[in-house]
C-alpha cells in the first residue's frame, strides 16, 4: 500500500492529492494538538477518511475521527514522553501487520513482527541493566553546546526523535540526520566537541552504518 509520511502543520497549505481513496492516519498523543486537528479536518473535507492514534481518551481528534486507536499510555507526565512515542509505533507496527494479515501476505513475517512486540519489556530490562554505562557516557557530553544523531533505514527516524529528546531534557542543540546524506554538508560541522549518536541497530544497514562512523 502506498503510503506518505505528511508533517500536520505542512499538510493543509500543500494542496494535498487525496480523496475517498486515501485513508489518512493522525498520530498525536494528547488528541489535542491544533496543527494534526486542522490536518485532519483538511483530509475530511477532501473525502478521506480518518483514522486516529491518540493516547487522551474522549480527546478532540478522537471524536473528529472515522476510527480510532488508543495507545493506552497513561498521563504523559514530562515533555519528553518516551511511552508516548514508542506505543504510538507499536500501533502502527500492528494496525500494518493487520492489515497486511487481511491482503494475505506473508504470515510468518506477521507472527515475528508480532512476536517481536511481545518480546519488547525484556529488552526494556536489559537496557536499562545498562544504566551505569549510559550515564557515563552522558558525563562525558555533558558540556557539549551541539550533538548529531545519524541513521539509516528505521534508524532515521530514531535519530530525529534521538535529537528531539536532547533538546528537550537537556537544552543543547541536536539536529537528526540521514546517516547517508551526512557529507553533503553536515559533516563540516564536526569538530572533536560536537559529539555524533549513532543507530547503528539494522543487520542489512550495518556496514553502511559503520562506513559513515568512519567518516566522522
Amino acid at each position: 500500500v502506498p503510503c506518505e509520511v505528511e508533517v500536520a502543520s505542512e499538510l493543509r497549505y500543500r494542496h494535498p492529492l487525496m480523496g475517498p481513496e486515501t485513508l489518512t492516519i493522525a498520530v498525536s498523543q494528547s488528541g489535542e494538538t491544533a496543527d494534526t486537528l486542522a490536518a485532519l479536518k483538511e483530509s475530511k473535507r477532501l473525502g478521506s477518511s480518518v483514522l486516529s492514534i491518540v493516547n487522551v481518551l474522549g480527546s478532540t481528534i478522537s471524536r473528529e475521527s472515522d476510527e480510532v486507536i488508543y495507545t493506552r499510555a497513561g498521563p504523559e507526565i514530562g515533555v519528553a514522553s518516551t511511552k508516548a512515542f514508542t506505543t504510538q509505533v507499536a500501533v502502527l507496527l500492528m494496525f500494518a501487520a493487520g492489515l497486511a494479515k487481511r491482503r494475505g501476505l506473508n504470515h510468518d513475517r506477521i507472527k515475528s513482527i508480532l512476536r517481536g512486540l511481545r518480546e519488547l519489556p525484556r529488552h526494556f530490562e536489559d537496557i536499562f541493566q545498562q544504566e551505569k554505562n549510559i550515564i557515563t557516557i552522558a558525563q562525558k557530553i555533558a558540556n557539549a553546546s551541539s550533538a548529531l544523531y545519524l541513521g539509516r533505514g528505521y534508524g532515521m527516524p530514531v535519530a530525529y526523535e534521538g535529537a528531539l529528546k536532547l533538546k528537550e531534557i537537556s537544552y543543547i542543540h541536536a539536529e537528526g540526520y540521514p546517516a547517508g546524506e551526512m557529507k553533503h554538508g553536515p559533516i563540516a560541522l564536526i569538530e572533536s566537541n560536537v559529539p555524533v549518536i549513532v543507530d547503528a541497530t539494522q543487520n542489512q544497514l550495518y556496514h553502511k552504518t559503520i562506513a559513515n562512523i568512519q567518516e566522522v
